[in-house]
């Protein structure tokens, strides 16, 4: 489904997946869980484009329902990963950041690794930076649902992806829910910095992309946000 002109949007069965085409650039913003790599190059093949052509691979985070493919994806078109420092180490061990209650981390770090990407196929932005894509992608650091999670900008869009920062439940716009949350006051802060940009699309990880929001529904969650 096209959200903003040139990006779509997949619901990729546990987290959603989105690709700028924007020839001879193709763009994923995060790959989904695990086997998701064959759902992912069909809804390619269904825009017109082949495997190979996938150029550029953009991480928000290093949860395994963001990156499970990334390896696979990554094997199979040559595209150049991007993440931040802390997810690209993360990555290059297969493995999740520490966000979930104990038992489960537990778990999730025992038993449920991912593909692992080398550190030499990842290059690494930071907060700040401006990717060349839709118009010049701007990099932000939104720390709080993992200490390692980046979102990422385009003004001449109006298109914000958003990762985990913040997700769509029953139509409304919602923060990363606290009991997975690595640090509250952070993600609050994240939220903040996000929602005073106005995006027209917010483009999360979780829950419908959000594209008929207006600004007084904005200024409404800024305003309904806990306080920690």
């Amino acid at each position: 489904m096209e959200i903003a002109s040139n990006v779509h949007w997949l619901d990729a069965g546990g987290s959603n997946v989105y690709v700028a085409v924007e020839p001879p650039n193709i763009v994923l913003v995060d790959t989904g869980m695990p086997r998701k790599q064959s759902a992912i190059f069909d809804f390619l093949h269904t825009l017109g484009h082949a495997p190979t052509e996938l150029t550029h691979i953009l991480v928000t985070h290093a949860d395994m329902d963001h990156v499970g493919s990334l390896a696979a994806l990554q094997a199979a078109s040559g595209a150049q990963v991007w993440a931040g420092a802390d997810a690209a180490q993360l990555i290059s061990r297969g493995q999740s950041p520490k966000h979930m209650p104990p038992v489960v981390q537990w778990i999730i770090d025992t038993f449920m690794k991912y593909g692992a990407v080398a550190q030499d196929k990842i290059s690494i932005f930071q907060d700040g930076d401006t990717l060349p894509f839709l118009g010049g992608l701007q990099v932000l650091a939104t720390p709080g649902h993992t200490l390692d999670h980046f979102s990422f900008f385009s003004p001449a869009t109006g298109v914000l992806f958003v990762g985990d920062a913040l997700n769509t439940r029953d139509g409304r716009i919602n923060l990363t829910p606290p009991r997975i949350t690595a640090d509250k006051t952070a993600a609050r802060r994240s939220a903040i910095r996000l929602l005073h940009l106005s995006p027209t699309v917010i483009a999360c990880g979780h829950g419908t992309p959000s594209t008929r929001h207006t600004p007084d529904d904005l200024t409404n969650l800024l305003h309904s946000l806990p306080e920690t």
